[in-house]
């Protein structure tokens, strides 16, 4: 370990809130992120919401195929659609009961001849967040130019494949 330099991370690191919110603009923001394992979300409608900084997304599973991802935040006015997880028909905010469908689409506008042409439901949809699968866990990515999730993982990805860690479970 000739020529190894320790490098010591101030406490800044853990304690500030400007480097908070730098990781938020420069590393959550930018990487995938475990958010649950599939079979928390087994069956259509089950969700987890995964918070990370001052994000919030909604994972759910809209098909036995598919899993999607949403911010979790109303078209609206910008309030957090549910917490927790669980299992649900689609999602309604709490303020002024707008709805989307698991798929993201904006089903109710309460009020919605209020707006005239001025809005539809199809043009408030839940924004998407990149998600996929890897060795039984969901994956998100905020930043819609992200490399896909394979590429993210490699090495590491083909060194643990032959593990088969999709058929592994929570022991506790």
């Amino acid at each position: 370990m000739s020529g190894t330099t320790a490098y010591v991370i101030g406490n800044e690191a853990y304690v500030s809130a400007e480097y908070a919110r730098a990781e938020g603009d420069k590393l959550w923001s930018k990487v995938w992120q475990v958010a649950c394992r599939e079979e928390e979300i087994e069956a259509v409608g089950d969700y987890v919401t995964y918070d990370v900084g001052e994000e919030s997304i909604i994972v759910v599973r809209v098909a036995e195929d598919r899993i999607a991802a949403y911010f979790n935040v109303c078209q609206h006015r910008g309030r957090r659609l549910t917490s927790g997880c669980g299992k649900a028909k689609g999602f309604v905010c709490p303020f002024h009961a707008w709805s989307w469908d698991l798929e993201g689409q904006c089903k109710g506008i309460v009020r919605g001849d209020a707006w005239g042409d001025a809005l539809a439901p199809e043009d408030v949809p839940l924004q998407s967040v990149k998600v996929d699968r890897w060795g039984g866990w969901v994956f998100v990515n905020m930043d819609p130019d992200c490399v896909p999730l394979r590429e993210y993982l490699e090495p590491a990805a083909t060194m643990l494949d032959p593990f088969e860690l999709q058929h592994m479970r929570y022991r506790w």
